[in-house]
């Protein structure tokens, strides 16, 4: 009988390995998919986005954070400080970090190379695993034209 024992556990393991790692794949997709979804929407209805967060908490539940926008002195009239909030996001999603499976920040970047803006995710799950998605998008005469989404890899910064 103890034989079987550790053979059993052997064969388990890597499904129950699989599944913890489908259930983080499935959290950063669904917090990738309704951030790129809700910046989408925005840049559709108003013509931009302010830099938001979005968590999964450990309940499955799905909540949007928001920021007070900082205001820089510009030429002439003030212009929102888009990097502070991106800062002021993490800072908010670093404590509450223990209420949250997973968390992610979306924001507005450009791209050189490309010569366009992107809507940029960061997300990241409790378990340590980071990811990044960038979504390239132009305003053409007939509206909003958005790329295909490109994934690489991210920086832990909530859970670190």
């Amino acid at each position: 009988m103890e034989s079987n024992t550790p053979e059993t556990s052997e064969q388990t393991a890597p499904t129950a390995q699989s599944e913890a790692d489908k259930l983080v794949q499935d959290d950063l997709n669904k917090l990738i998919g309704t951030a790129l979804g809700v910046a989408g929407d925005q840049l559709e209805s108003h013509g931009a986005f302010l830099p938001v967060g979005l968590v999964l908490t450990h309940e499955g539940d799905l909540h949007l954070v928001a920021v007070s926008p900082n205001a820089v002195e510009g030429e002439g009239e003030e212009e929102l400080d888009a990097d502070q909030m991106v800062a002021d996001l993490f800072e908010a999603l670093s404590q509450q970090r223990e209420q949250n499976r997973a968390a992610a920040v979306v924001c507005d970047i450009h791209l050189p190379d490309d010569a366009t803006d992107a809507i940029h995710v960061m997300a990241e799950h409790s378990t340590g695993v980071s990811v990044s998605a960038v979504r390239p998008y132009r305003q053409a005469p007939t509206g909003w034209e958005f790329g295909n989404p490109f994934l690489e890899a991210g920086e832990t910064a909530i859970w670190a």
